[in-house]
């Protein structure tokens, strides 16, 4: 979670121009996305659906369904409007075609890493407390459920461990393929392609929500990944090529035609200095 969005930012910022701004500002973004994100989702969208009596605990029906799309929404309007406003105003003079690759890896990766970092801390709290006598500190009634815990946690085979790192593999994807996207948008001022991010980001979410609750996790993990291999195939596909037209390429020479006038032996005869 945390070396492949490192090695990828790096690797991008040695090919490409522009230095490691662009991912620097694609880590601004994703925060500044969260800021208004999270405290929507907590404050206005969760409650608001219990209010008119959507279950948030449910594990399949409409409530579900409604649950999924809503929270899959708010997160495709929060990231992707940001992204698009970084792109028009923030980014609006770096036309390198590499500055979207750049601020996907920053808006990505910075999610990736973060994870990583909880599961990091959540690895560091299992190896203390399985130290020799490390739970003769607790009070009693909650040694057993500590111990109990710890015991989960290695239980977990190692392959389904790794889930976590490749969802967030295939989320880095969507997210390279979505800056390309929000790029594309800002700097042909075609709404289409934001509105084509803003799909893409809450059906990934919706059906992740959706298909948690019942689906095997390898194979939602399987399907995930597809989506997300597509959906960044497509990105390359379209992304724009080169500088853009007129801005940065030098105006042509002008046109000039030289002629010299036709000289008489008389007119040499004259212009004779005597």
């Amino acid at each position: 979670m945390i070396g492949i969005p490192c090695l990828a930012g790096f690797y991008l910022v040695r090919r490409g121009e522009g230095g490691f701004r662009p991912v620097g500002i694609g880590v601004a973004g994703f925060i500044l996305s969260q800021v208004g994100h999270i405290p929507f989702n907590s404050f206005l969208l969760l409650p608001g659906l219990e209010r008119v009596g959507i279950d948030l605990a449910a594990q399949a029906g409409g409530d579900l369904v409604i649950l999924g799309i809503s929270v899959g929404l708010s997160a495709g309007l929060f990231e992707e409007l940001t992204r698009y406003l970084v792109f028009r105003f923030w980014l609006r003079g770096d036309l390198a075609t590499s500055t979207p690759w750049k601020y996907g890896i920053g808006h990505g990766g910075v999610e990736a890493v973060l994870t990583g970092l909880l599961a990091l801390y959540a690895l560091i709290q299992v190896l203390a407390l399985s130290g020799e006598g490390v739970l003769a500190g607790f009070p009693g009634d909650q040694v057993e459920l500590i111990r109990s815990q710890v015991d989960a946690y290695w239980a977990v085979p190692w392959q389904q461990s790794l889930l976590g790192a490749w969802e967030r593999i295939s989320a880095l994807l969507f997210h390279l393929g979505a800056s390309v996207f929000v790029y594309k948008s800002a700097r042909e001022k075609n709404l289409l392609w934001l509105l084509v991010a803003i799909l893409g980001h809450t059906v990934l979410n919706a059906f992740a929500v959706i298909a948690a609750a019942k689906m095997d996790f390898l194979l939602l993990e399987g399907l995930l990944f597809a989506f997300a291999a597509a959906w960044i195939a497509w990105a390359w596909f379209v992304h724009p090529q080169g500088e853009e037209e007129g801005v940065l390429s030098p105006p042509p020479p002008p046109d000039i035609k030289l002629s010299a006038p036709f000289v008489t032996s008389e007119d040499l005869e004259e212009s004779r200095y005597d």
